[in-house]
Formats: structure tokens, sequence, C-alpha cells
């Protein structure tokens, strides 16, 4: 059985030093995994060099040159340009942590080896906007060596949820329990932790390793020739193991990055509990505003016009987006005039004064379902829901909080290429004497059943409509 432990951040100096350790040896478990040999000729490796650019793939090897003068450059990025480095780790212990990860790198190293050291610097930042990512020119050179399966963590079980490419390679529901012999609670763990969440808030981190999993893999693995997995059934306890084709990164992208793509709000009318279902995936429409506010406009006109008693605003998965668009939703759904921002934000500035009542706003009994994946501008919004008491929050603990650095500049080491994104700008919501180290906590805490999902149903969805369904029995005696 799978189960997922949390990571408790302690505020010393000796807890850092002893959990961020090298890049861990996989050799007993399967080669497969292993890092490569610390000590490898340069007749048989490619070493990177000024004048190789063009050729540097996952399997190069960067000298200890290098890799420190990389290692220097991003301490100075981090150190002059980070907005809030040192919010929630101190001076003192990220010193600490900088020169204990500056020791690691004693050898020549892959990308995947030295990110492993650069990791866990960008994890103490407490920001979900910063992050370390590698260059185009790894993941082309390994295109074609990608884990195919997507997977979802319910009840602490990695749950195969879909495929990236067409082919059907073990059943839907099926429980990954080693990948190439390494157990996967371990591999869950270390993905996690090379992810930076708002005030260590591990909903986020989660989010992404199951949003992200092969990437997340290749870049602290590296790319596998072969992905070997034990599995269970679904359902089951029996356990088989087969050899997986791997997928390749156009297919893994178009659905890592489904949310860039638009993917369409949608209202949907349950006349049975006279209760209107408004689904909002993402609020990434920088450049569709007006058709994002135009459909808002249609949707609670319907609303309005069909006397809908009840609406269930569905935000899972929505990591947030344009404020933009966040604006006139809120606008639909506030009780009173009340601003949006905390302070006047640049383009932003209007949504630091009380927002405008739209005009076919609603007033009846909102249910918003919330997740981890809920983040970024989507924690400012379920913030001011949760803050000004706006009808009822269901699901799990929300990805952010109600604050969120943004506005990231990006940054190019020089010898690796590998780019660092840091945020230049704080905004928060406008609210108070809220926890900036927890996601926004629902009223109702209800997570997926593994039970359920293998017969096809949203626990979350159902617990919201016998929710209705109580409420209307009670006002009808």
């Amino acid at each position: 059985m799978i189960r997922i432990t949390s990571f408790v951040f302690l505020y010393i100096v000796s807890f850092i030093v002893s959990f961020y350790i090298s890049p861990p040896d996989l050799t007993e478990k399967n080669n497969l995994l292993a890092l490569k040999h610390p000590f490898v000729s340069e007749e048989n490796t490619l070493i990177a060099s000024d004048s190789m650019n063009n050729l540097i793939n996952a399997e190069t090897y960067f000298t200890l040159q290098q890799l420190k003068q990389d290692f220097s450059q991003l301490r100075n990025i981090y150190e002059n340009q980070h907005i809030k480095l040192y919010e929630y780790t101190s001076k003192d212990i990220f010193d600490s942590l900088f020169d204990h990860q500056l020791s690691l790198i004693n050898r020549p190293m892959q990308y995947h080896e030295y990110f492993q050291i650069l990791a866990p610097i960008n994890d103490n930042i407490g920001c979900m906007h910063s992050s370390i990512w590698l260059p185009g020119m790894f993941w082309e050179s390994g295109k074609e060596k990608l884990f195919p399966l997507q997977i979802k963590l319910i009840e602490g079980f990695a749950v195969v949820s879909g495929y990236y490419s067409d082919t059907v390679q073990v059943p839907l529901g099926s429980i990954v329990l080693e990948i190439n012999s390494y157990p996967v609670e371990k591999i869950i763990s270390d993905l996690k932790n090379s992810y930076s969440s708002d005030g260590f808030i591990e909903q986020f981190q989660y989010a992404q390793v199951e949003k992200r999993f092969p990437m997340a893999f290749a870049r602290y693995y590296g790319f596998q020739e072969r992905y070997i997995i034990t599995y269970a059934l679904p359902g089951r306890k029996t356990k088989e193991r087969k050899e997986l084709i791997p997928a390749n990164l156009t297919e893994v992208r178009k659905i890592v990055f489904k949310n860039f793509d638009h993917p369409p709000p949608s209202l949907r009318i349950l006349n049975d509990i006279n209760t209107a279902m408004l689904r909002i995936p993402s609020f990434i429409f920088y450049d569709r505003v007006d058709y994002f506010k135009a459909f808002l406009d249609s949707a609670f006109l319907e609303i309005k016009n069909k006397h809908i008693e009840n609406l269930i605003l569905d935000l899972r998965g929505n990591d947030g987006g344009d404020p933009f668009c966040a604006v006139p939703l809120f606008s639909y759904l506030e009780k009173q005039l009340v601003p949006y921002f905390a302070e006047e934000y640049g383009r932003y500035s209007e949504f630091a004064k009380p927002i405008p009542l739209a005009e076919n706003r609603f007033s009846g009994n909102l249910f918003t379902l919330i997740d981890k994946h809920c983040g970024s501008t989507n924690g400012h919004f379920c913030a001011l829901l949760k803050y000004h008491k706006i009808g009822k929050i269901i699901g799990e603990e929300g990805g952010s909080t109600y604050k969120c650095n943004a506005r990231t500049k990006e940054f190019i080491l020089d010898n690796t290429k590998i780019m660092v994104y840091v945020p230049q700008g704080t905004f928060s919501a406008a609210v108070k004497d809220m926890d900036k180290t927890r996601g926004v906590e629902p009223d109702y805490y209800v997570t997926q059943i593994y039970k359920d999902y293998l017969n096809g149903k949203d626990t979350i969805l159902e617990f919201v409509k016998k929710l209705i369904l109580e409420k209307e029995n009670k006002n009808e005696e």
C-alpha cells in the first residue's frame, strides 16, 4: 500500500543539512535509475564546453568549474532579484543551505544530478512562482523517453488516471507501486520536494507532481531507456509487472499544459435539484478576456432567468491566471461592494477599490469546489470567498493562500542554460488575519475516495448534491 508521508519543515540548520543530502544512490534497486558513476573518463563522456552549446543534451557532463560558476550565478540571482527570498526562511539558514549544496558539487554532473542539488534551494523559498527549469536541449534529447502514464494521488495511492498516448498499457484505476523497482512513495516524496510552494503548502507540491509527473521524473532522475512498473490491478491486491512504451514530449506537453490552451468554461443546469453547475477550469484568458466576460454574462443571465436557487462553482484544477477574469466572476458572487486586492498593483490598481456588483449577480446558495491544484489568482479568489463568507467551500485544502509573488522574470545560467524564474512583485487579496502558510481551507473537507473513482463517481460533487437536497428537505419541513 502506498502512503504519502508529510514533509515537516523545521527552521534549524542541522535539519536542512541532514535532509538535503546528495542525489540518492539507486543502484541497489535498479541500474536503470542509477546515477552515472562519478568518475567517468572524458574520452567516453561528452563534457560541455563553451564552444559546444549546440551539442549539449541530457547525457552531457558539465565540469566542476561550470557547475560552480552557475551555482554562484544562481545564488546571486536569488539574493539580489527575488522579491521575498527571506519571508519563510531566514538569511542565516539560507546562507548555510547555499554553502551546503555547493559542497555537494564535487564531480562532473549531468543535468538531473545538478538539478537535485539546486532544487532544495528553490523549495526553501516558499514561493510557487519561483522555479528552476531545464533548457530545451535537455528535453529535446530525451523527447521519446518520458513516463507514459497519467497519475492521480487518491487516498495516498498513485492511481493510473490516463495515458499520454492512444496506447492503453495498464487498466485505468491501477495503483502504481514501483517504477524500475524503486518505490513510488519515495519517488513522489523526491519529486514533491523539488517544487516550491507558497508558504510551504504541501498540497500545491503534490498537485505539481500529479500534473507534471513525466517531466518532474525526467528532470530529477534523468530519462530512462525503459520503464518497468509494478502495479496492483484496480480494486485488487494482485500485483503485475509490465514494461511500458515511453511517451513523447509532444504528447506529454499537450496534457501537462492544457490550461494554457484556453479550456472552455461551461454551464450545466441540474433541473432535478434546481441547481446550476458552473465549471471554470482556468483563469488563463489573458488574450481572451472579452470572451470570458461574455460567457459569464450569458451564464448568470440564464441562471437568473431560470430562477436557479443553488450554484455549484467548480474551480478544481484551476491553477490561476488573469485577475481580469477572476474579478468579474467575483462581482457576480459578492454580497456587498468589497475590494479584490489589498493594494494598488500597477494595471490592477482599480481592483483595490470596491468591486461594483454585477447586474445579474447571484444571491442564492453558493457551493464552491476546490482542490490542491487551486493556486495563484484562484488562491486570491477563494480567499475572498472564504473571508467574506460567500457560500460554502467544499473539497481539499487549496494549493495556495491569499497572497503570492508573481510578475516573474527569467534568468538563464551561463553554462548549463538552466532557466531560473524569479518573482519581482507580491500580490495580496484584500483580507485580514488569514494564515499565509495554509491553503484556503474548505468548510467541508471532502476528498475523492478510491472506490468511488473506480465506479466513476465524483465523491466531492455527490457530497454537494446531497448537501443541497438536505437543505431543500429542511426548508420544506
